[in-house]
């Protein structure tokens, strides 16, 4: 299998879109649902302490390639994991396997991309995916829990530099080049990969929830860890039904409960939030802040690593006044 280069992310870099695009060109074959089996394996191998970087890839294309296909291994996985849960797991450790395991591909492409993101911008929305993976709480509490896991995901001096331990050509490209510019974008990445630009458009999915919606899932996740608990230490009769219960509802009502809150009407939404005693605004679930110590990290190891590999003055200053203005804790 030929391959033209790695995707490993970040996440909450409009990784979907770029999946889709690629899935849904011609002119490429992706391997994304394919390389799911590599990434689980670095993620339980971490946790168990035993990785090794000779284990076998078996990465599947996602569709059958036309003659020529250039050939694109996209998961954010390699670059993040662990996310929803409050214990601490060993997120630098898998980065770095991640990377090892995929050099093994040296001999396919010396290619990688790494998007990134305005770091501000990007643990808002980390913050938003731990409710959508079904954990809940304001930022405080994410923070709170979670402040060691995005020093370690926003360490990309780190990240960078394990992958250029394997690979010649490591490119940064920023999500606001996206926004800001589809076309460039597009002709930026043609150049990088020598790749064609792509023929196709597709819908923006998987978008972020925000203002209510967010806040009620985040309700509706905590009422159902709460029920979760009570039932795992109540005296029920029958133990294993207690068990099925728990085990059955930690799997699925966090689907329910993320689908209700992306699609229902204004009107449902509406009554599910009376229900759930939520009205009015609360800034508090919302407003970020970061300690001195993650706003000197965010400098020296996020924006500094991005600056010694992408020359745009511009959009660092712009990284730069976002942390600025972001109140301390």
């Amino acid at each position: 299998m030929a391959v033209s280069f790695i995707h490993v992310g970040m996440m909450k870099t409009a990784s979907t879109y770029l999946q889709n695009v690629w899935l849904h060109d011609e002119q490429y074959a992706l391997a994304f649902g394919g390389a799911k089996e590599v990434v689980q394996y670095v993620r339980q191998s971490t946790l168990k302490g035993d990785f090794d970087p000779r284990h076998p890839m078996h990465i599947q294309l996602d569709k059958q390639p036309v003659k020529e296909n250039n050939v694109i291994i996209s998961s954010e996985g390699f670059s993040c994991g662990y996310l929803a849960t409050t214990e601490e797991r060993p997120l630098r450790d898998m980065i770095g396997n991640a990377a090892e395991i995929l050099g093994s591909l040296k001999k396919e492409t010396d290619s990688v991309l790494v998007c990134v993101r305005s770091p501000i911008a990007w643990m808002k929305s980390m913050h938003s995916q731990f409710i959508n993976e079904g954990e809940f709480g304001d930022w405080a509490r994410f923070y709170r829990y979670k402040e060691a896991f995005l020093k370690d995901a926003m360490d990309l001096e780190f990240m960078l530099s394990r992958y250029e331990r394997h690979f010649g050509n490591v490119v940064v490209m920023p999500f606001e080049y996206l926004k800001k510019d589809e076309v460039k974008f597009w002709d930026d990445f043609s150049a990088h990969f020598d790749l064609p630009r792509p023929k196709v458009e597709v819908e923006v999915q998987n978008e972020s929830l925000k203002g209510r919606r967010l806040r009620l899932l985040s309700s509706m996740n905590q009422l159902s860890n709460t029920l979760r608990q009570g039932l795992a230490d109540s005296d029920h009769p029958s133990p294993k039904e207690a068990e099925f219960l728990v085990d059955n509802d930690s799997k699925y009502s966090k689907w329910l409960h993320r689908r209700f809150c992306q699609h229902a009407s204004e009107e449902k939404v509406t009554e599910a939030c009376d229900q759930m005693g939520l009205e009015g605004d609360d800034p508090a679930f919302r407003e970020a802040y970061i300690s001195d110590d993650m706003a000197e990290w965010i400098e020296t190891r996020f924006i500094a690593a991005i600056e010694k590999r992408l020359n745009d003055p511009s959009l660092m200053d712009q990284y730069r006044a976002e942390v600025s203005r972001t109140p301390r804790s």
